[in-house]
């Protein structure tokens, strides 16, 4: 799969693709590798940081981290041959993939929302993606970082539903 299908995958699935923060991480990572090369969650564009957007001062790069020509946008692979030491590729590169499912903390938050005009759809894929985005900038503004929020839907398929006057 290219970088962009690992990561939907991975956050399908799992939590995201593989965040490395330490040497014993980078080695339980190898574990996990089923060819030579597999992307982890390193991305640039222009600057370098994790898919799950937490930071790290480890790095664990070869000497030819950076792609050859002009990239701007390259993704990271963690290289079996060279004990697992990470590389920049191009992200349509088709390559295997390490996705993590570390103990997380997750936390359900339920929203009582009125929107101000009442004919907004809060079902809409479009209305549901911006009010996620706003979250996670709020979020971010506050300091939050590596958060991943999603709308939990119900078994028909909503993710929010009109109370009755009495439920308020």
């Amino acid at each position: 799969m290219n970088w962009s299908s690992a990561q939907k995958y991975c956050r399908e699935n799992f939590v995201d693709l593989a965040t490395v923060r330490s040497y014993t991480e980078n080695q339980k990572m190898q574990n996990f590798m089923t060819g030579n090369l597999a992307w982890i969650g390193l991305f640039r564009d222009p600057d370098v940081y994790w898919s799950d957007g937490s930071g790290s001062s480890f790095t664990y790069w070869t000497t030819d981290y950076y792609p050859i020509g002009s990239l701007s946008v390259a993704c990271g692979v963690a290289a079996s041959q060279s004990s697992g030491r990470w590389k920049f590729l191009p992200c349509e590169t088709r390559l295997p993939f390490v996705c993590y499912s570390f103990p997380v903390k997750r936390q359900a938050v339920k929203l009582r929302i009125k929107p101000e005009d009442s004919s907004v759809d809060l079902n809409d894929p479009a209305v549901k993606a911006d009010m996620l985005k706003k979250l996670q900038d709020r979020l971010k503004e506050k300091g939050v970082s590596g958060v991943t929020l999603k709308w939990r839907e119900q078994p028909d398929g909503k993710v929010f539903h009109k109370k009755d006057k009495t439920e308020l």
